[in-house]
């Protein structure tokens, strides 16, 4: 196995070298790809039918969706692979000390899912990175020369030529929903294995990653000696001879190898199932006493209609609660326009409410409230409107929605937001909004003990997504 990607290696870099000058060379080369069909957008590509022929696919046994995922410090980075629930060929893997840079991180992703896929059996391979799947687009046409060079494009490119069967890479939307649901597992796969600790067990067989600068020669050499190990060279000939099935470790069941990793995946998995066994609701109600003003702060509003027919909303009330559930701001709003609908079902306000003495001046609540949060994370429910009632802008990245975080919207499609209340239920078993009005401290109360449940998850993914956009 080691003289064939010896060999490959060599035809590789001497197309990249001669491919320009001599067109016969690149179009060899390119006939080792005639299999594969590479699209860098919805349209578009080279290769034949079967796989290749759909815009899309959804995940099952012949398509699966790949990410990468890098952690805020660099220091860690990990790649997934998703097929569909329980499916044994889920995986999650480190890429720590292999490589921090994103665009080679989702290279890594494409080529695991490609070398512990049967090479006898058709494949499409879901990415939401533009960079793979143009590279491969390029690999594809021969022309080698307009890529950077790393071990891993290289070995990608050695498997991808050793395919018997259509196979397809191609560019998806990332984290949309339809058919793409399955991109955001594939992501919290890749977040499972950047976080994990048995990286030499899981992932020996991606060679090193990072981007050569250096000469013809040395990237030649470089790459040769990072393909030359033992572990990518078993799995490349495991894949080679398909002697076995290779299986999984990135279930979302559960299956992993360690119970550290175990719990990794219960928590991502808890965050689209529902709670259940549990048919007792509670009320809510603060975590601890502490009254401080912390930095996870969490607000609602309620609001009166003005305006004809009473359609546009105005700010009536403002309850701000800490991050342990207690108050530290409340007040109403006066009204500065004419309330043609108190929408007292609703909101429970009266007139005396915003028109008697307890009313303060909407400017000086708009102050307070912006003085309050700035410089800290905001949570709430479908928070643009209550920020629109205070006429305040807040960072979009300190900022927590619980009608806009993609796990919590209305399945299968995860496009629209659910009622505070039915999140409330299923996912913490609590009881809101039982009366005729609403309560701003129990609805803030409710979306701070939703978002509590999912911290950890909800910024990983968050340190992610920053971490790969910086890159």
């Amino acid at each position: 196995m080691r003289l064939r990607i010896f060999w490959f290696v060599v035809e590789f870099f001497a197309c990249r070298a001669v491919g320009r000058a001599m067109p016969r060379v690149r179009a060899a080369f390119a006939m080792r790809f005639r299999r594969c069909d590479a699209r860098a957008s919805a349209s578009g590509g080279r290769g034949g039918g079967g796989v290749g022929r759909r815009r899309g696919a959804s995940a099952g046994d012949d398509a699966c969706y790949v990410d990468g995922s890098v952690d805020a410090s660099g220091a860690a980075s990990g790649v997934g692979v998703w097929y569909t629930f329980g499916h044994h060929l889920n995986f999650a893997g480190s890429c720590a000390r292999k490589s921090c840079d994103i665009n080679a991180v989702e290279m890594c992703a494409v080529f695991a899912a490609l070398v512990r896929h049967p090479r006898d059996e058709k494949l499409a391979v879901m990415s939401d990175s533009r960079y793979v799947c143009k590279c491969v687009e390029i690999i594809a046409r021969g022309d080698v020369d307009e890529i950077a060079v790393n071990a891993v494009t290289v070995l990608t490119a050695f498997v991808l030529s050793k395919r018997r069967e259509k196979t397809l890479i191609a560019k998806v939307a990332a984290h949309k929903g339809g058919a793409h649901t399955a991109n955001a597992r594939a992501d919290q796969l890749a977040l499972v294995g950047s976080r994990a600790s048995e990286e030499a067990s899981m992932v020996g067989f991606i060679p090193r990653a990072t981007f050569e600068s250096a000469g013809f020669f040395q990237n030649f050499s470089r790459v040769l000696k990072a393909l030359w190990r033992r572990e990518v060279v078993a799995e490349v000939a495991r894949f080679y001879a398909a002697r076995e099935d290779p299986f999984g470790n990135g279930c979302l069941d559960g299956t992993g190898v360690s119970e550290a990793r175990k719990k990794s995946h219960r928590d991502v998995y808890e965050n689209v199932q529902r709670l259940e066994n549990r048919t007792k609701l509670e009320r809510p109600r603060p975590f601890s006493d502490d009254c401080s003003v912390t930095d996870v702060l969490a607000l609602d509003c309620e609001m009166v209609g003005v305006g004809e027919g009473g359609v546009e909303s105005m700010l009536a009330q403002v309850c701000v609660i800490n991050e342990y559930g207690n108050t530290v701001y409340l007040s109403y709003s006066r009204a500065y326009k004419t309330v043609t609908d108190y929408r007292t079902h609703v909101s429970g306000i009266l007139p005396r409410h915003v028109e008697g003495s307890s009313a303060r001046e909407f400017a000086d609540v708009k102050r307070d409230v912006a003085e309050l949060i700035k410089g800290r994370i905001v949570v709430g429910h479908a928070l643009e409107n209550d920020f629109s009632a205070l006429q305040l802008h807040h960072p979009r990245e300190d900022t927590r929605d619980t009608a806009k975080w993609r796990p919590l919207l209305r399945p299968p499609h995860f496009r629209k937001p659910r009622r505070l209340r039915h999140l409330a239920r299923d996912f913490c078993a609590l009881s809101i909004q039982c009366g005729d009005a609403h309560d701003p401290a129990e609805d803030a109360l409710a979306a701070l003990a939703i978002y509590r449940k999912f911290r950890n998850n909800w910024e990983g993914q968050l340190a992610s997504a920053k971490a790969g956009r910086s890159l």
